[in-house]
């Protein structure tokens, strides 16, 4: 699904907690922003799974997440793989002000485009929690490779279960995704299940691409 996502300066001026005299200059940057993203995104709905105290089987695909993650989803009955994007053209354009030695318009940039992603995750999981009420199920935060310990290397398994292919969506050899800004995860769904949100403070990557987000 593509969604339409947006931030204001009045916006993007609190978020990088600038003073108002770089409202001018911020203007041009929230536009550029604006327009480069391309948010995208959905998720897959899979009944065949088996939870146990250190991941889960999925589609007859072992996962090994960690104790952690595993507790975060004990009760589902049921596994949304969720995938989202922002584009290519946003990773573009940061690279394209670093080259030009304009470090700060690519920091703003990088930092909003986090923001917009996190954004992004928190409106695909209200469609997904808005879907299963009707069946009067709930969801569990999202998590996924990188999280908690899990290991990055799973990526490759999970994330062609969530459609990714459909957002553009591809993986490096390294096992990050491209385009940059993306994310992918699972996410519990069951009658039982507690949402705890989820974080910086629950991934153990020591060079992530998100870590400047305020959860």
């Amino acid at each position: 699904m593509v969604y339409n996502l947006h931030i204001t300066t009045d916006e993007a001026g609190a978020l990088l907690e600038l003073s108002d005299s770089l409202a001018d200059q911020l203007e041009g940057v929230v536009e550029a922003f604006n327009h480069t993203i391309h948010p995208a995104g959905g998720y897959r709905i899979y009944e065949t799974i088996h939870l146990d105290a250190d991941g889960f089987v999925l589609e007859g695909i072992p996962f090994h997440t960690g104790r952690k993650i595993a507790h975060a989803l004990r009760g589902s009955s049921l596994l949304a793989v969720v995938s989202i994007t922002l584009g290519e053209d946003i990773s573009r354009l940061i690279e394209q002000y670093n080259k030009e030695f304009d470090f700060i318009t690519a920091y703003w940039l990088d930092k909003l485009s986090n923001w917009a992603l996190e954004q992004l995750m928190r409106l695909l999981k209200q469609e997904l929690r808005e879907e299963v009420a009707k069946d009067h199920l709930k969801i569990t935060s999202h998590w996924g490779p990188g999280y908690c310990g899990w290991d990055l290397k799973e990526q490759e398994k999970l994330l062609p279960l969530s459609g990714a292919d459909q957002w553009g969506i591809t993986l490096s050899s390294s096992m990050l995704m491209r385009p940059v800004k993306s994310m992918s995860g699972v996410v519990g769904i069951g009658d039982q299940v507690i949402y705890k949100e989820s974080g910086c403070g629950d991934c153990r990557l020591p060079n992530c691409a998100y870590r400047s987000l305020k959860w």
